[in-house]
């Protein structure tokens, strides 16, 4: 089939509604529609496929865990249409990678009272490894007593934060996640949720006024994280640790709150390519000769720490736990003493 500008435009055009409805905005306008009678029209698009697909552009979600039936089936209609007419129209359709980054345009950026929660598929659970061994490794010292703490952090718990203060590198516990507020669908507050990943091209935007000031960031000690690993509702549970080390330092930023004390976030980048199918987001790991670096450095001089850590230095460790599941227990294969 002879492939026209209108006809490539239409289908990107489509494609750029499906990734807006899977940011969690669903917006069909007359432009979404006159692409669709366009393909039609072409013999692109079967009639009963346009209208699924205009159904499905409509379905309305929210970001908590039961409603990822939804998702699902909004996220497969879609795609799969767009695979479709994209072979019909003998053009390579974009790959789970390219769909991730254009989905990541339409995400909500995270504001105080803007009602907009966080993307989950954010890296949102990690082992910060023994207390003893971070304290040695970071060559930190603590300032008083805490708990040791969960083996395993979620949003909203404690977890172990490295900064330095008059000279001095110190070791604090502090809750991961920082509070931002959401509106109901009424309009109604809700209780503020944990904001516990920052993206690194917002640092010189929504989250210049800490991570401009070398007094707010931070190094999060980490042995190991997880990602979410598969289809919504049978996801399971992916480790990731640096090779050859017993643990590695997560780029941070920290701030005192009044809701929840002392509160930290992680510093997110695109993930390595070869790592990419696992998920297309990573934690901004700092090498121990850079550490000075981005604990010090002007704001200017951090970018070249949006990066990954190469994919070779990595280790991965599938598992067949359910993400639902596996939440509170190391698998053993993943070498990280207690």
């Amino acid at each position: 089939m002879r492939i026209d500008r209108l006809t490539r435009l239409a289908l990107r055009v489509l494609y750029d509604a499906a990734a807006e409805a899977e940011g969690g905005a669903p917006q069909r306008t007359w432009g979404h529609r006159l692409a669709l009678a366009w393909l039609v029209e072409r013999g692109v698009a079967d009639q009963w496929q346009a209208a699924a697909f205009w159904r499905d552009l409509a379905m309305e979600w929210s970001w908590q865990e039961h409603d990822h039936i939804a998702r699902y089936e909004q996220t497969t209609g879609l795609h799969g249409a767009l695979t479709n007419w994209s072979l019909r129209l003998g053009i390579e359709p974009l790959d789970p990678v390219q769909l991730k980054h254009l989905t990541r345009r339409y995400l909500p950026d995270l504001e105080h009272d803007s009602g907009t929660p966080q993307n989950p598929s954010m890296c949102n659970r990690y082992s910060p490894g023994d207390r003893q061994r971070i304290e040695h490794h970071f060559s930190a010292r603590r300032l008083r007593e805490f708990n040791a703490g969960p083996p395993i952090v979620h949003p909203r718990e404690p977890g172990w934060v490295v900064r330095e203060t008059e000279g001095t590198r110190i070791l604090e516990q502090m809750t991961w996640g920082f509070p931002v507020y959401l509106r109901g669908k009424s309009g109604q507050p809700l209780k503020p949720k944990p904001t516990n990943n920052a993206r690194f091209d917002k640092l010189g935007s929504y989250w210049k006024r800490w991570a401009a000031n070398p007094e707010h960031r931070c190094l999060i000690p980490a042995a190991a994280f997880a990602e979410a690993v598969g289809p919504a509702g049978a996801m399971t549970t992916t480790w990731l640790s640096v090779k050859d080390e017993p643990l590695f330092a997560w780029a941070g930023l920290w701030r005192e709150t009044d809701e929840w004390g002392a509160c930290y976030t992680g510093v997110m980048t695109d993930n390595a390519v070869e790592l990419a199918a696992i998920h297309d987001r990573c934690p901004v790991i700092i090498d121990r000769q850079d550490w000075a670096t981005w604990l010090h450095a002007p704001l200017e001089d951090l970018y070249r720490f949006d990066r990954p850590l190469p994919a070779d230095r990595m280790q991965v460790l599938p598992t067949s736990v359910l993400w639902k599941a596996g939440g509170n227990e190391l698998p053993a294969g993943l070498g990280i003493s207690s």
